[in-house]
């Protein structure tokens, strides 16, 4: 027959086996877990920017020029997201021109900052992509076409000059870095880059 001092001790001893389980799963997470730090991120990723495309064909009537950065951890890699979201007023007849140039700028600064493309295509009526690899990182950049927003994030308390509207560039960059580096990203990484470009990547 068990006493009430057997029955204490037993229910200490489970205690101490269920924190003890638990801190040790949690360890062996922690240990298993990759985090999003700034050596995680590819140089390119650091260091690109279409900022001086976009000065070239910005007329002097008000912006609101934006970009984006965040990370997540995981257990095979880790996540990075990125972009840039920019409203500002510019020459109508300009339109393909910007695009033009904001993908030979992109495919510049891929190949400045030693990227390896995997994969590139587009054209300025659906916008331009691209995939890449560079160190342990795989990436995707997307520039999406040109878009007229309605209403226009700018307030103004006059009219813009004729063959003058607001616009919005949308550029947006996903990467995947890993542990080790991977010699060539097969099928399974790079529809993963791409479910988290398009944000239906599941863990």
């Amino acid at each position: 027959m068990r006493t009430p001092r057997m029955i204490g001790w037993f229910l200490l001893f489970t205690l101490l086996l269920a924190v003890s389980v638990f801190a040790a799963l949690r360890a062996w997470n922690q240990a298993h877990t990759f985090y999003s730090t700034p050596e995680t991120e590819s140089a390119f990723l650091k260091n690109y920017s279409p900022q001086h495309v976009i000065e070239q064909f910005r007329c002097n009537e008000g912006s609101d020029l934006g970009s984006s950065r965040d990370g997540a951890a995981g257990k095979e890699f880790v996540t990075h997201a990125g972009g840039f979201d920019s409203f500002f007023a510019m020459r109508s007849d300009q339109r393909t021109p910007l695009l033009i140039a904001l993908n030979d700028d992109a495919y510049k600064q891929l190949l400045r900052n030693g990227a390896q493309i995997l994969n590139s295509g587009g054209d300025p009526q659906s916008g331009f992509q691209y995939d890449y690899k560079l160190g342990k990182s795989i990436g995707s950049l997307t520039i999406s076409p040109l878009e007229t927003p309605s209403p226009s994030p700018i307030h103004r308390t006059y009219s813009l000059p004729n063959g003058t509207a607001d616009v919005r560039v949308h550029i947006e960059e996903r990467e995947m870095w890993f542990p080790k580096e991977p010699a060539v990203p097969n099928a399974d990484q790079l529809q993963k880059l791409h479910s988290l470009a398009t944000g239906t990547l599941t863990y």
